[in-house]
């Protein structure tokens, strides 16, 4: 008796194992029926079902084919021309990365590696036009997804770990336009390691700080990329501008200033720049001087030209201002005529703003002003009518 019942039980173990390995192979059908159908582009919603079924199977979502025609599937979705399978998913590319992924290195796919390498090496092309292509069209997200896709496709070994820093850049760029600094602020560092755009990259990552709210890490790290690249305008600029136009620090603007004018003496946007800090601190002769200097190295420099009309302009206001309080006529006559010196020191500058940029209203407002001051009735009467049309 004991020895038939052993016998039983081992024809009953054997029967199971062979239920079993029937059953898995019978499931397996469905891995192979959906490559298939991928691979003609036929059925590719059936197709999908018939591989998130055997997905769902314990004995197959451990078998690295599973994962390969998954991803064959979603490949195909991604790149038929038929309407009725073309949203049968959303980042169908995506996805199919992210099956080749999975994969890769499981057991029963080591057949499959070259086949899903040459998809890879499609895929990054895919993924890099799609982010182009998004970003045109200003849905920085979906770009920002692409780019980030693109850096994990090129991890794959079929790259031999190339480091793309275009794309790397991109990411950075991208997640500013979303608002997502913490990200822009670790690509950019990531950009900069590899001396990718230099010293304007550093620029960007400065931008990233100011953007998020940290004023100090952005002025630090103007500072830091300027000495690393002490020739790049961009990083130069921006520490003149904080110190001009953000804080009240004007010994570090005049000090940036001078290193600017060292480096490029004959660039008049710096000249501008030191004018408009001596107006600041009220050397108006100085800031004079500059303005000249800035148009005397580009005749047809707009703000250089406006600025110092602004400038006599407001000198003649606040002389007629004190003119005004003169009660004695004659002494009242001797200041008016000052102050209407002033303004017509500012009319040749403002009448070249004007020329500069013939449709500014404000522009043309302020010489309506300067003609009716100086009784130029012709001249009023013409500009007049250019604010009447």
């Amino acid at each position: 008796m004991k020895m038939k019942k052993l016998v039983l039980t081992t024809i009953s173990l054997v029967f199971a194992l062979l239920m079993l390995v029937s059953n898995v192979e019978a499931q397996k059908k469905y891995v192979n029926k959906a490559l298939m159908w991928a691979e003609s582009g036929e059925k590719l919603d059936t197709a999908l079902g018939a591989i998130k079924f055997a997905e769902s199977q314990e004995e197959l979502k451990e078998w690295g084919k599973t994962y390969y025609v998954m991803g064959t599937v979603y490949n195909a979705i991604s790149t038929t021309e038929k309407p009725e399978f073309m949203n049968l998913v959303e980042y169908p590319a995506v996805k199919a990365f992210e099956s080749y992924k999975k994969a890769y290195n499981m057991k029963g796919a080591s057949s499959y590696k070259n086949t899903m390498d040459m998809q890879l090496l499609t895929l990054v092309n895919v993924f890099i036009n799609n982010a182009i292509e998004a970003y045109n069209a200003e849905n920085y997200k979906e770009a920002l997804m692409y780019f980030e896709k693109t850096l994990e496709v090129k991890q794959m070994e079929v790259f031999g770990g190339e480091i793309d820093t275009a794309v790397i850049f991109n990411v950075a760029l991208t997640a500013t336009r979303i608002q997502e600094y913490d990200k822009a602020i670790k690509y950019y560092k990531e950009a900069i390691k590899y001396n990718y755009a230099e010293g304007d990259a550093i620029t960007y990552l400065a931008q990233a700080y100011k953007d998020k709210g940290d004023t100090e890490m952005y002025i630090k790290t103007l500072k830091e990329g300027f000495e690393q690249y002490p020739s790049n305008q961009a990083l130069l600029g921006s520490i003149i501008n904080y110190y001009l136009l953000e804080t009240d620090n004007s010994e570090e603007a005049f000090k940036y200033l001078a290193l600017a004018r060292e480096k490029d003496p004959t660039n008049p946007q710096f000249y501008s720049a030191e004018a408009h800090l001596y107006d600041k601190v009220g050397e108006k002769d100085k800031a004079q001087e500059k303005y000249k200097k800035a148009i005397e190295l580009d005749p047809g420099f707009f703000e250089a030209y406006y600025n110092l009309g602004v400038l006599y302009f407001n000198e003649g206001v606040e002389l007629t201002e004190e003119a005004n309080k003169i009660t004695d006529n004659d002494e009242y006559e001797k200041a008016k005529k000052i102050a209407d010196d002033k303004f017509k020191e500012a009319l040749p500058y403002i009448e070249k703003s004007h020329e500069l940029k013939s449709d500014d209203n404000s522009i043309m407002q302020t010489l309506k002003t300067l003609y009716y001051r100086l009784q130029m009735t012709d001249k009023y009467n013409e500009i007049n009518a250019k604010l009447a049309q």
